[in-house]
């Protein structure tokens, strides 16, 4: 687990650029081929906290401070986040975001999830302006000890989410929140989730397939008929069986 204080000096700004691209990408990535199926990229980039604040602004929380907690996957960040870490922000005067590592995602959710790797998301969440600091691989259940750490004074989560069912469960990641009253659910602004954005994926790659064989369809008939046409008037301008019997032939074998 890792803590990423949202700080950054004015002379580490040029560095910026390159460094979100290393950080994004990692140094020779590979495909995680474990057996899990995945296909989550592992970044051997090495998240050192001097690189890591630098993706943010300079905020620290104060003495008394309201901490809010939230966590999740965060997983191809999209305005359905940005809504809920906005209603978190809301209710305190720092926002403190955890980010469930690749493996808990793809335990949780399904062995191709997440999309994006651990270090795409957290950088993802760095941006967001509502968002004040992050814990990157943030433990699933929410502990006493880290409630004590942090000095949480509210742990939330939104009413919209991929798998609502831990909730139901006796395990319920929330249950130490819950039971020290300072658990609260968000009516989440927008329905959008991550399977909403794969979906839309999938439909229009499917929508342009469906496209693109109908246009070659479309080719390949009128070229049929254009072809169909140039035989039938070389036919009509001859009257020897044999060459009419050749040019048939040879449209066959075309």
């Amino acid at each position: 687990m890792l803590l990423c204080v949202r700080e950054r000096s004015a002379s580490d700004s040029h560095n910026h650029s390159s460094l979100q691209r290393q950080f994004s990408h990692g140094h020779g990535q590979k495909i995680d081929d474990s057996g899990s199926g995945s296909g989550t990229r592992i970044s051997h980039f090495l998240p050192t906290s001097r690189r890591i604040v630098q993706f943010s602004n300079s905020r620290g929380p104060g003495p008394d401070s309201r901490i809010v907690y939230i966590d999740g996957a965060f997983d191809l960040f999209h305005a359905g986040h940005v809504e809920i870490l906005r209603l978190a922000r809301e209710l305190g005067d720092f926002l403190l975001v955890g980010i469930h590592t690749d493996q808990t995602i793809s335990s949780t959710r399904g062995p191709h999830r997440p999309i994006m790797n651990l270090h795409e998301r957290s950088l993802s969440v760095l941006a967001c302006r509502y968002v004040d600091e992050v814990i990157i691989g943030a433990p699933w259940d929410v502990s006493k000890d880290m409630i004590t750490t942090f000095n949480i004074s509210l742990v939330v989560h939104g009413t919209i989410a991929e798998n609502m069912d831990f909730m139901k469960d006796d395990l319920n990641p929330y249950a130490v929140p819950r039971a020290m009253g300072i658990y609260r659910r968000l009516e989440s602004p927008l329905d959008i989730t991550t399977s909403t954005i794969i979906r839309r994926i999938v439909a229009n790659h499917e929508a342009y397939q469906v496209c693109n064989m109908v246009y070659w369809c479309y080719v390949i008939l009128a070229g049929g008929v254009w072809f169909f046409c140039l035989v039938h008037a070389a036919c009509s301008k001859v009257h020897n069986p044999s060459q009419i019997n050749a040019i048939c032939l040879l449209s066959t074998s075309y």
